[in-house]
C-alpha cells in the first residue's frame, strides 16, 4: 500500500458554510425573467376570468334577444311594410304627376297687358318638352313683339313661335302661339 493513502473519507479540514452553500447573486437577466413570468402568469389568470365574464354578458344578451323577439307583434311589422310599399307609390305618382297650375301661373304673370288668350290647348310630352298652343289677341304689332322678348326670358319656355299674325277688322291683331315648355314647370312636387 501506498504510504499516505487516507482510508477515511471524513475530511482533516473544518468544514465552513461558505464551501457548501454558495450564495449566488440574481443578476438583471434572472430578475427580468421572473418579473415576466410573474406577469404572465397574472396575465392568464386575468383572461381566464374576463372570458368567464364575456362568456357570461353574451349569454345575458342572447337570451334578452330572444325575449325581444318574442314580443315583437309580426302583424304590426307586416302591416307597416305594407304601408311602406304603399307609401313609395303613393310618391312615385306624386312626383310624376304633372299640373297645369304652375304653368298657368307663369303665363299669367307674365302676359303683356295688351296682349289677350282666348283659345289654350296642352299637349303631351314630346322631345323632352310639353307642347301649349294658344290663340289670341293683341293691340298692335309691338305689342306681340314685347309678349315674344318677355316669353324668350322665362327659363321654363323653350321656345316660343308666334305665327299667323292678322288684322281684324276692329283693329285688333290676331295670332297663334305654340311654345315647347319645360316639364320640370307641370311636376307637382315643385
Amino acid at each position: 500500500m501506498a504510504p499516505n493513502f487516507q482510508s477515511s473519507f471524513i475530511p482533516k479540514e473544518p468544514m465552513t458554510e461558505d464551501k457548501v452553500f454558495k450564495k449566488k447573486k440574481a443578476g438583471v437577466f434572472g430578475v427580468l425573467a421572473v418579473s415576466l413570468f410573474v406577469t404572465s402568469i397574472i396575465g392568464s389568470i386575468g383572461m381566464y376570468v374576463y372570458k368567464g365574464i364575456m362568456q357570461n354578458e353574451i349569454q345575458g344578451l342572447e337570451s334578452q334577444l330572444a325575449n325581444e323577439e318574442k314580443a315583437i307583434d309580426k302583424k304590426t311589422i307586416s302591416e307597416m311594410a305594407q304601408f311602406g310599399k304603399k307609401l313609395e307609390v303613393v310618391k312615385s305618382l306624386v312626383f310624376k304627376h304633372q299640373v297645369v297650375s304652375n304653368f298657368l301661373a307663369t303665363l299669367a304673370s307674365s302676359t303683356v297687358s295688351t296682349v289677350q288668350f282666348n283659345d289654350f290647348s296642352y299637349g303631351d310630352l314630346k322631345e323632352g318638352s310639353l307642347s301649349v298652343n294658344l290663340h289670341g289677341k293683341a293691340t298692335n304689332y309691338a305689342s306681340i313683339a314685347l309678349q315674344e322678348n318677355v316669353f324668350s326670358k322665362i327659363k321654363y319656355f323653350k321656345s316660343v313661335t308666334f305665327s299667323n299674325l292678322t288684322l281684324s277688322d276692329k283693329g285688333l291683331v290676331s295670332f297663334e302661339l305654340a311654345i315647347s315648355v319645360d316639364p320640370q314647370i307641370a311636376v307637382y312636387a315643385q
